[in-house]
């Protein structure tokens, strides 16, 4: 069996050595390998100016290990710069049944919500069907309600931002499927933390950033897409890197990217996950996340979910102990690595925490805690101490 070093891995962050971050739902730190591969980018550019034939490839090795992270081909994956854009290329490029509906949930990160209202308001869908929460989750039985035959898409987050209710991704699939819809997830709070299997899970697209729980850095996302899936999607927005022989692609072959003259007669999409990159990403900040997905798969993350749990087990029995309200689910299938308790003033609470040297997040009114698997228990207990004296 694998064993965790758990101090080589903190000495390869080094927040550790000045704070007790608790904040990975907010955004994760920097490991040395992430800052390097990234002051790397910044040498060479600052030496070398464009640099091509080596940062292309990088753009393809990521696509590689952000599919091996999910259990999915790196030809099923497309890069980029944000979630919002990934949503934007699935709702822009797929097909919407005749006067049918989408069903999202209250809980999802706002994009996941305000993006399928515009698609009703320029006529895409008759309604847009917005599943509320109960006690800080949405049962199966309310998506089972919701979709129908005529639901177009439905589209949901592993885990909220808002109080960490983890969804049953598997059962949720399948309810969408039976009736013939599309299933997309938004993972950004679940990748790098919870171990996730598209193919076993039912998922048809998945979409996130790398951030928070995969502790890379901003402006690099991820879309994956159910191989079968892609012809169907009709691209209405592309740019110079989402058609067929493309400057990716052809480096993906090998050649010189510049081998010969784009066709400028139409706009044909890339018969993989690629027809939803429209232009160069950021590639800095692509380079950073290839170390933290290569960070994040050496290291084994995702199988180390169980010290999460554990961690959030004593932060939830420690607040409840001191009176604070939890407002997150507490039902085993609805757990996650973030827990949210009551708070009346969280901005003061949150400067307060960080005079203690504990990083925490403020939300809604209430305080978010999210323990990653190199955190320790001795930094639960310094939350938990600290907390004694913040309301």
């Amino acid at each position: 069996m694998w064993k965790l070093n758990l101090g080589s891995i903190r000495r390869q962050i080094p927040i550790t050595k000045r704070l007790t971050y608790l904040d990975h739902a907010g955004a994760g730190p920097a490991s040395i390998p992430v800052l390097k591969a990234m002051q790397e980018f910044v040498g060479e550019w600052r030496d070398r100016g464009t640099y091509w034939e080596k940062w292309l490839p990088a753009i393809i090795e990521s696509r590689k290990l952000f599919g091996e992270l999910i259990g999915a081909k790196a030809e099923q994956i497309a890069c980029t710069t944000n979630v919002t854009t990934a949503l934007a290329a699935v709702a822009t490029g797929m097909k919407y049944k005749r006067d049918g509906n989408i069903v999202i949930t209250e809980i999802n990160f706002p994009t996941n919500i305000y993006m399928w209202h515009l698609r009703k308001r320029h006529g895409y869908a008759k309604e847009v069907r917005m599943l509320r929460q109960t006690d800080g989750r949405v049962a199966l039985e309310e998506f089972e309600k919701a979709v129908d035959d005529n639901t177009s898409i439905v589209s949901f987050d592993y885990v909220s931002y808002v109080n960490g209710c983890r969804q049953q991704v598997r059962e949720i699939a399948e309810i969408g499927h039976k009736h013939g819809a599309l299933v997309l997830v938004d993972a950004f709070q679940a990748l790098g933390a919870i171990p996730i299997d598209v193919r076993r899970e039912g998922v048809d697209i998945l979409v996130s950033g790398s951030y928070k729980w995969l502790m890379g850095p901003h402006s690099a996302a991820y879309l994956y897409m159910r191989r079968d899936l892609i012809p169907e999607f009709n691209p209405t927005v592309t740019g110079w890197w989402g058609v067929k022989d493309a400057v990716i692609s052809r480096a993906a072959e090998g050649r010189d990217v510049f081998d010969k003259p784009f066709d400028l007669s139409d706009a044909i999409p890339s018969d993989s996950a690629t027809r939803f990159e429209w232009g160069t990403p950021s590639i800095v900040t692509v380079m950073g996340v290839k170390a933290a997905l290569e960070f994040c798969l050496k290291h084994q993350a995702p199988s180390h979910y169980d010290r999460i749990q554990k961690h959030t087990d004593r932060i939830i029995n420690g607040l409840k102990a001191l009176g604070r309200k939890i407002t997150s689910p507490l039902l085993p299938e609805h757990r996650s690595g973030i827990v949210v308790y009551r708070s009346p003033y969280p901005h003061d609470a949150v400067s307060r925490y960080a005079s203690k040297g504990v990083s925490v997040s403020g939300r809604y009114q209430g305080i978010r805690v999210s323990p990653h698997y190199y955190n320790t228990d001795e930094e639960v207990k310094t939350f938990l101490e600290a907390a004694k004296s913040v309301i």
